[in-house]
């Protein structure tokens, strides 16, 4: 058995951070989109289709059709570097580990079950936001990124990148995801995809919810559901 986890959203508490600085830098330049659509439209994307989409935002700007499409690409991809950017300065102090997941990975440990990490996102922002939260000295050696593939999620290549490099037969592993575009992958991997949907903070459903479950995906809450979940069937 393989363990494979996302990052932003399922080990570190990262997205709604960065779905609210995506939302405010917009806002400076006069570009109205609330959190919740950024946290809704973007999750699980890769590092291109994300930059695609924030040009798609800029499109709005007074003067935008007088530029030529080069400009209009490196325009999008200097302000999505800039949403990053600011994105790392605000989780150096409040990024935090997802509610519950330290003790999950606390519990593979013991039961010496093999896990890793892999994610769209770039091995640099990896690299702070695991330390930040104290999860790096669980997965040191073990996190992959869409950098070290020729596709990103939603291809399966990240997810069986990740497996042969731990030496785990695909069917073996168990890909835990907070977004489509991962469940998707895993889908596509011939992995068990686990989808993790916590409640909108009114309580209400997730919107990714059904989606998951349409996928084939095993859906749950809250991370004290996760362990008997990965070994629900064994």
């Amino acid at each position: 058995m393989l363990v494979i986890f996302d990052c932003d959203g399922v080990l570190v508490d990262s997205e709604i951070l960065s779905a609210q600085v995506s939302s405010d830098c917009l806002k400076e330049i006069g570009i109205e989109l609330s959190a919740d659509y950024f946290l809704e439209t973007y999750r699980g994307k890769s590092v291109a289709d994300c930059i695609a989409m924030i040009t798609a935002e800029l499109s709005r700007l007074d003067g935008w059709k007088s530029l030529t499409a080069a400009e209009q690409a490196e325009r999008g991809a200097q302000f999505w570097r800039r949403i990053q950017l600011q994105t790392l300065v605000v989780c150096e102090t409040q990024l935090k580990p997802v509610a519950g997941v330290m003790a999950v990975l606390d519990s593979l440990q013991e039961k010496q079950i093999p896990f890793c990490v892999a994610s769209n996102g770039k091995h640099e922002k990896m690299r702070m936001t695991l330390a930040k939260t104290g999860i790096m000295p669980y997965v040191h050696g073990r996190v992959f990124s869409f950098e070290d593939v020729t596709r990103g999620k939603p291809a399966p290549d990240l997810f069986l990148h990740a497996a042969k490099s731990l030496n785990i037969p695909a069917e073996q592993a168990i890909v835990v995801e907070d977004s489509l575009t991962g469940i998707q992958a895993a889908v596509a991997a011939g992995m068990r995809p686990l989808g993790y949907c916590p409640p909108n903070s009114d309580g209400s459903d997730n919107v990714l919810l059904e989606p998951m479950r349409a996928l084939g995906a095993d859906v749950f809450f809250a991370m004290d559901e996760l362990i008997p979940l990965i070994f629900k069937n064994h």
